[in-house]
């Protein structure tokens, strides 16, 4: 089998500033990736990286690009009192047409083919509500990037669902926030995924929506997690699990402290990988260390 590193970008909204970081840390390192899945934030991190270059100049792009996401107020927390209405039936239409001018503005035009981007290869994960199945863009080199990135961040309430064919298509993270499974889909043979869950990080959610439902979320996602990770370990498949977290916790859509996240996910990484075995020991060490430890990647303070 062909090898094949995939860098895997979960979900977690403003948070995505410390996989800047992270990635940043990686590059340095000489690690190159050669799949990019992303669903949600991750989606837009990959999608950046594939389009700007998989390299430290595409950093300092996607850097940029979260200053013009805090200026665009693409997640407004004022959103959150329509909620429910927004899960029931209304759409946001206002913050599709933005978060579409946004993706505009950074180069991402509705032309715009996954076939097109040479450097590496890209899929954004969404879910299709009707069947409750990932929605992989990229298979395809003819899919729409636009459209895969605003499938893969569609989140009530700040974005509508994407409408396909009769059915609904939202952010990936509703099925699994951090894609390692689709990446093993995709031919990976050894995956970095960078996580952003953070179940102390809901903010002011809790003021609107009865923590219990947090609760809930949380408790879906770290099962989803565990068992993509255990479907990782049946195929061999070595996963280095990167937990990425801030002290205190960063809301989804506080954008104005990236530039201190940027620096708490570099510093996490770096502290990771100086604990990372060296390519000289044994492939079954490895693969055992690979995909039984999840370190915690915390940090203790965020410079804020």
């Amino acid at each position: 089998m062909k090898k094949c590193l995939a860098f895997v970008l979960g979900g977690g909204g403003a948070r995505g500033a410390m996989q800047v970081g992270a990635l940043r840390a990686l590059f340095e390192a000489g690690l190159k990736p050669d799949l990019l899945v992303g669903t949600s934030i991750g989606a837009i991190n990959a999608t950046g990286l594939a389009l700007w270059g998989v390299d430290l100049a595409g950093i300092d792009v996607l850097e940029r690009a979260y200053q013009r996401m805090q200026d665009s107020k693409l997640l407004d927390p004022r959103l959150l009192q329509f909620a429910w209405n927004a899960v029931s039936r209304s759409e946001n239409h206002r913050g599709s047409r933005s978060a579409r001018e946004f993706l505009i503005a950074e180069g991402i035009l509705p032309d715009l083919r996954f076939g097109q981007l040479k450097d590496v290869r890209l899929a954004t994960v969404a879910a299709d509500l009707h069947t409750g199945k990932p929605v992989i863009y990229g298979c395809d080199p003819e899919h729409s990037v636009m459209e895969g990135v605003l499938a893969s961040i569609a989140i009530p309430p700040w974005f509508a669902p994407i409408e396909r064919d009769g059915q609904y298509i939202l952010d990936g993270g509703a099925l699994s926030n951090l894609p390692i499974e689709p990446a093993i889909r995709l031919g990976a043979t050894e995956i970095i995924a960078l996580d952003l869950h953070d179940s102390d990080a809901y903010g002011d959610m809790s003021k609107t929506i009865n923590p219990l439902f947090t609760n809930l979320i949380s408790a879906i996602t770290q099962r989803q997690l565990g068992l993509e990770m255990e479907l990782a370990a049946a195929r061999r498949i070595p996963v280095r699990h990167v937990s990425l977290r801030s002290t205190p916790p960063v809301p989804l859509w506080d954008f104005k402290t990236h530039r201190g996240l940027f620096k708490i996910g570099y510093e996490t990484m770096k502290d990771e990988m100086s604990r990372w075995p060296r390519k000289s020991q044994p492939a079954t060490k490895l693969l055992r260390l690979f995909t039984n430890k999840q370190p915690s990647g915390t940090v203790a303070e965020s410079d804020r």
